[in-house]
Protein backbone atom coordinates (compact mmCIF):
# COMPACT_ATOMS: atom_id res chain seq x y z
CA UNK A 1 0.00 0.00 0.00
CA UNK A 2 1.74 3.68 -0.84
CA UNK A 3 0.99 6.36 1.27
CA UNK A 4 2.07 9.58 0.26
CA UNK A 5 4.87 7.46 -1.83
CA UNK A 6 6.59 6.14 1.04
CA UNK A 7 5.87 2.28 0.90
CA UNK A 8 8.50 0.92 2.83
CA UNK A 9 10.30 1.96 6.65
CA UNK A 10 13.55 0.62 7.63
CA UNK A 11 13.34 0.84 11.60
CA UNK A 12 16.73 1.69 13.01
CA UNK A 13 16.92 1.01 16.38
CA UNK A 14 13.70 -1.57 15.96
CA UNK A 15 13.91 -3.12 19.57
CA UNK A 16 14.59 0.49 21.66
CA UNK A 17 12.17 1.34 24.60
CA UNK A 18 9.44 3.02 22.38
CA UNK A 19 10.03 1.04 18.86
CA UNK A 20 7.11 -1.51 19.82
CA UNK A 21 4.44 0.98 19.32
CA UNK A 22 6.02 3.20 16.96
CA UNK A 23 6.01 -0.62 15.00
CA UNK A 24 2.17 -0.96 15.67
CA UNK A 25 1.65 2.58 14.37
CA UNK A 26 3.14 1.81 10.93
CA UNK A 27 1.69 -1.60 10.58
CA UNK A 28 -1.84 -0.70 11.47
CA UNK A 29 -0.97 2.23 8.78
CA UNK A 30 -0.28 -0.12 6.21
CA UNK A 31 3.23 0.55 5.75
CA UNK A 32 5.83 -1.81 5.42
CA UNK A 33 8.61 -2.24 7.32
CA UNK A 34 11.66 -3.67 7.78
CA UNK A 35 12.77 -3.87 11.74
CA UNK A 36 16.77 -3.24 12.37
CA UNK A 37 18.67 -3.69 15.78
CA UNK A 38 22.03 -5.46 16.86
CA UNK A 39 19.83 -7.79 19.02
CA UNK A 40 16.41 -8.13 17.25
CA UNK A 41 15.22 -11.38 17.11
CA UNK A 42 12.95 -12.50 13.85
CA UNK A 43 10.82 -14.80 16.13
CA UNK A 44 9.24 -12.11 18.10
CA UNK A 45 8.18 -10.66 14.91
CA UNK A 46 6.61 -13.29 12.90
CA UNK A 47 4.95 -11.02 10.32
CA UNK A 48 7.34 -8.78 9.84
CA UNK A 49 10.89 -8.78 8.12
CA UNK A 50 13.38 -8.41 10.61
CA UNK A 51 17.40 -8.10 9.95
CA UNK A 52 20.31 -7.96 12.95
CA UNK A 53 22.93 -5.95 12.12
CA UNK A 54 25.12 -2.66 12.87
CA UNK A 55 24.85 0.22 11.88
CA UNK A 56 28.28 0.72 11.55
CA UNK A 57 28.97 -2.19 9.60
CA UNK A 58 28.39 -0.66 5.53
CA UNK A 59 27.37 -3.94 4.39
CA UNK A 60 24.63 -4.32 7.21
CA UNK A 61 23.74 -0.58 6.65
CA UNK A 62 23.48 -0.94 2.84
CA UNK A 63 21.42 -4.24 3.26
CA UNK A 64 18.88 -2.67 5.68
CA UNK A 65 18.26 0.22 3.23
CA UNK A 66 17.90 -1.76 0.19
CA UNK A 67 14.50 -1.34 -1.46
CA UNK A 68 12.81 0.75 1.65
CA UNK A 69 11.79 4.47 1.05
CA UNK A 70 12.43 5.75 4.25
CA UNK A 71 14.56 5.34 7.11
CA UNK A 72 13.38 5.96 10.53
CA UNK A 73 16.05 6.48 13.28
CA UNK A 74 15.53 6.22 17.01
CA UNK A 75 18.86 5.15 18.66
CA UNK A 76 20.42 5.35 21.74
CA UNK A 77 23.94 5.82 21.69
CA UNK A 78 26.81 7.35 23.30
CA UNK A 79 28.18 7.72 19.03
CA UNK A 80 24.56 8.59 17.64
CA UNK A 81 26.10 11.60 15.34
CA UNK A 82 28.87 9.11 14.18
CA UNK A 83 25.87 6.61 13.20
CA UNK A 84 23.18 9.41 12.19
CA UNK A 85 26.52 10.48 9.64
CA UNK A 86 26.95 7.27 8.65
CA UNK A 87 23.35 6.65 8.18
CA UNK A 88 22.51 10.12 6.06
CA UNK A 89 25.39 9.11 3.71
CA UNK A 90 23.83 5.55 2.78
CA UNK A 91 20.63 6.75 2.61
CA UNK A 92 22.31 9.31 -0.44
CA UNK A 93 23.57 6.46 -2.11
CA UNK A 94 20.42 4.31 -1.64
CA UNK A 95 17.93 7.05 -3.30
CA UNK A 96 16.11 6.95 -0.31
CA UNK A 97 13.29 9.41 -0.16
CA UNK A 98 12.75 10.52 4.09
CA UNK A 99 14.38 10.55 6.98
CA UNK A 100 12.77 10.30 10.47
CA UNK A 101 14.45 11.14 12.83
CA UNK A 102 13.68 10.87 17.10
CA UNK A 103 15.87 14.06 18.89
CA UNK A 104 14.61 15.44 22.29
CA UNK A 105 12.55 18.17 24.35
CA UNK A 106 15.68 19.92 24.98
CA UNK A 107 17.53 19.90 21.90
CA UNK A 108 18.87 23.66 20.56
CA UNK A 109 21.94 25.48 20.01
CA UNK A 110 21.31 27.10 23.33
CA UNK A 111 21.93 23.71 25.05
CA UNK A 112 24.14 21.77 22.69
CA UNK A 113 26.92 22.76 24.82
CA UNK A 114 25.58 21.43 28.71
CA UNK A 115 25.50 17.80 27.79
CA UNK A 116 27.65 15.84 25.00
CA UNK A 117 24.13 13.73 24.30
CA UNK A 118 22.39 16.71 23.41
CA UNK A 119 24.92 18.24 21.45
CA UNK A 120 25.09 15.18 19.81
CA UNK A 121 21.24 15.09 18.83
CA UNK A 122 21.32 18.66 17.75
CA UNK A 123 24.34 18.33 15.08
CA UNK A 124 22.05 14.92 13.74
CA UNK A 125 19.00 17.60 13.28
CA UNK A 126 21.37 19.75 11.51
CA UNK A 127 22.79 17.04 9.18
CA UNK A 128 19.73 15.21 8.37
CA UNK A 129 18.18 19.11 7.24
CA UNK A 130 20.85 19.58 4.97
CA UNK A 131 21.09 16.27 3.74
CA UNK A 132 18.98 17.10 0.74
CA UNK A 133 16.94 14.36 2.04
CA UNK A 134 13.25 15.30 2.87
CA UNK A 135 12.89 15.01 7.04
CA UNK A 136 10.47 14.50 9.33
CA UNK A 137 12.22 15.08 12.98
CA UNK A 138 10.42 14.86 16.17
CA UNK A 139 11.16 16.03 19.41
CA UNK A 140 9.70 14.18 22.12
CA UNK A 141 9.54 14.67 26.08
CA UNK A 142 9.95 11.82 28.57
CA UNK A 143 8.30 8.69 27.32
CA UNK A 144 5.79 7.31 30.19
CA UNK A 145 7.55 3.92 29.39
CA UNK A 146 10.69 5.56 31.01
CA UNK A 147 9.38 5.12 34.82
CA UNK A 148 9.86 1.74 34.81
CA UNK A 149 13.64 2.23 34.24
CA UNK A 150 13.46 4.25 37.98
CA UNK A 151 12.32 1.08 39.92
CA UNK A 152 15.39 -0.75 40.83
CA UNK A 153 15.98 -3.41 43.66
CA UNK A 154 13.11 -2.84 44.91
CA UNK A 155 12.81 0.84 45.02
CA UNK A 156 11.99 4.13 43.17
CA UNK A 157 15.14 6.28 42.66
CA UNK A 158 15.32 9.44 41.09
CA UNK A 159 18.33 11.61 40.87
CA UNK A 160 18.43 14.66 42.30
CA UNK A 161 15.54 17.02 43.05
CA UNK A 162 13.96 17.40 39.13
CA UNK A 163 12.10 19.88 40.28
CA UNK A 164 10.18 20.49 36.46
CA UNK A 165 7.57 19.87 35.44
CA UNK A 166 7.28 17.54 32.19
CA UNK A 167 4.70 16.50 29.56
CA UNK A 168 4.77 12.79 29.54
CA UNK A 169 3.82 11.35 26.59
CA UNK A 170 2.55 7.91 26.32
CA UNK A 171 4.32 5.91 23.07
CA UNK A 172 1.38 5.10 21.70
CA UNK A 173 0.91 8.81 20.99
CA UNK A 174 4.06 9.31 19.39
CA UNK A 175 3.64 6.36 17.23
CA UNK A 176 0.43 7.95 16.28
CA UNK A 177 1.93 11.58 15.58
CA UNK A 178 4.74 9.95 14.00
CA UNK A 179 2.45 7.92 11.45
CA UNK A 180 0.97 10.99 10.73
CA UNK A 181 3.69 13.15 9.65
CA UNK A 182 4.70 10.11 6.77
CA UNK A 183 0.76 10.29 5.91
CA UNK A 184 0.74 13.66 4.25
CA UNK A 185 3.87 15.08 2.26
CA UNK A 186 2.94 18.40 2.83
CA UNK A 187 4.21 17.75 6.41
CA UNK A 188 7.60 16.82 5.12
CA UNK A 189 10.76 19.24 5.80
CA UNK A 190 9.26 20.56 9.28
CA UNK A 191 9.98 19.99 13.12
CA UNK A 192 7.24 18.69 15.25
CA UNK A 193 7.13 18.12 19.17
CA UNK A 194 5.25 15.51 21.31
CA UNK A 195 4.67 15.87 24.33
CA UNK A 196 1.72 14.17 26.07
CA UNK A 197 -1.56 16.09 27.98
CA UNK A 198 -0.13 16.89 31.18
CA UNK A 199 2.70 18.75 33.04
CA UNK A 200 4.22 15.79 35.95
CA UNK A 201 7.64 16.29 37.82
CA UNK A 202 9.30 13.03 37.71
CA UNK A 203 8.77 12.62 41.56
CA UNK A 204 4.98 12.71 40.79
CA UNK A 205 4.77 10.72 37.96
CA UNK A 206 6.80 7.82 39.28
CA UNK A 207 4.61 8.00 42.49
CA UNK A 208 1.88 7.67 40.33
CA UNK A 209 3.54 5.22 38.28
CA UNK A 210 4.47 2.30 41.87
CA UNK A 211 0.68 3.48 43.48
CA UNK A 212 -0.67 0.80 40.43
CA UNK A 213 2.50 -1.04 38.93
CA UNK A 214 4.58 -1.44 42.38
CA UNK A 215 2.13 -0.80 45.53
CA UNK A 216 4.67 -2.61 47.88
CA UNK A 217 6.78 0.84 47.25
CA UNK A 218 5.89 3.42 49.61
CA UNK A 219 7.81 6.44 48.56
CA UNK A 220 9.91 7.64 45.74
CA UNK A 221 13.80 8.45 46.78
CA UNK A 222 15.93 11.52 45.55
CA UNK A 223 19.49 10.77 45.90
CA UNK A 224 21.47 13.92 45.70
CA UNK A 225 24.04 14.62 43.25
CA UNK A 226 26.74 15.09 45.67
CA UNK A 227 26.22 11.31 47.46
CA UNK A 228 25.25 9.62 43.90
CA UNK A 229 28.91 10.71 43.05
CA UNK A 230 30.80 9.62 45.59
CA UNK A 231 29.19 6.54 45.00
CA UNK A 232 30.26 6.16 41.35
CA UNK A 233 33.55 6.93 42.65
CA UNK A 234 34.11 4.51 45.30
CA UNK A 235 32.24 1.76 43.20
CA UNK A 236 33.71 2.63 40.33
CA UNK A 237 30.56 2.20 38.41
CA UNK A 238 30.58 4.00 34.74
CA UNK A 239 26.86 3.66 33.63
CA UNK A 240 26.13 5.32 37.20
CA UNK A 241 29.35 8.28 35.95
CA UNK A 242 27.34 8.54 32.68
CA UNK A 243 24.03 8.99 34.15
CA UNK A 244 24.47 11.53 36.39
CA UNK A 245 25.01 14.61 34.40
CA UNK A 246 22.03 14.02 31.95
CA UNK A 247 19.84 14.04 35.42
CA UNK A 248 22.09 17.16 36.38
CA UNK A 249 21.04 18.77 33.26
CA UNK A 250 17.40 17.85 32.76
CA UNK A 251 16.97 19.14 36.43
CA UNK A 252 17.92 22.77 35.69
CA UNK A 253 17.05 22.29 31.66
CA UNK A 254 13.24 22.68 30.15
CA UNK A 255 11.35 21.85 27.11
CA UNK A 256 12.70 23.91 24.33
CA UNK A 257 9.93 23.74 21.67
CA UNK A 258 6.54 24.78 21.67
CA UNK A 259 3.76 22.06 20.53
CA UNK A 260 1.82 24.89 18.77
CA UNK A 261 2.62 23.45 15.09
CA UNK A 262 2.48 20.01 16.34
CA UNK A 263 -1.04 20.11 18.03
CA UNK A 264 -2.39 21.98 14.65
CA UNK A 265 -0.99 20.04 11.71
CA UNK A 266 -0.56 16.47 13.99
CA UNK A 267 -3.70 16.58 16.64
CA UNK A 268 -2.50 16.42 20.55
CA UNK A 269 -1.04 13.37 22.39
CA UNK A 270 -4.33 12.65 24.31
CA UNK A 271 -3.19 10.01 26.84
CA UNK A 272 -2.76 11.13 30.32
CA UNK A 273 -0.49 9.07 32.68
CA UNK A 274 -3.52 7.81 34.61
CA UNK A 275 -4.97 6.39 31.26
CA UNK A 276 -1.94 4.77 29.99
CA UNK A 277 -1.39 2.90 33.47
CA UNK A 278 -5.04 1.63 33.35
CA UNK A 279 -3.88 -0.12 30.06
Amino acid sequence: MVIGQINKIVILGATGLVAKETIKAFHANGFKMRLFSRSIEAQNYPNLETQKGDVFDDADLDLALSGCDAVHITLSQLDEFKAVERIVEAAKKMNIKLISYVSGATVCEENRTKLSFIDAKYKSEQLIKESGINYLIYKPTWFMESLSLMIQNGKANVMGKQPLKIRWIASEDFGRLLVKGYQNPDFYNQVFSAYGPESLTINEALQKYIKVKHPSISKVNNAPFWLLKIIAFVSGNKQLKEFIPMFEYFEKTKEAVSSETSDRLLGKATTSLQIWLKK
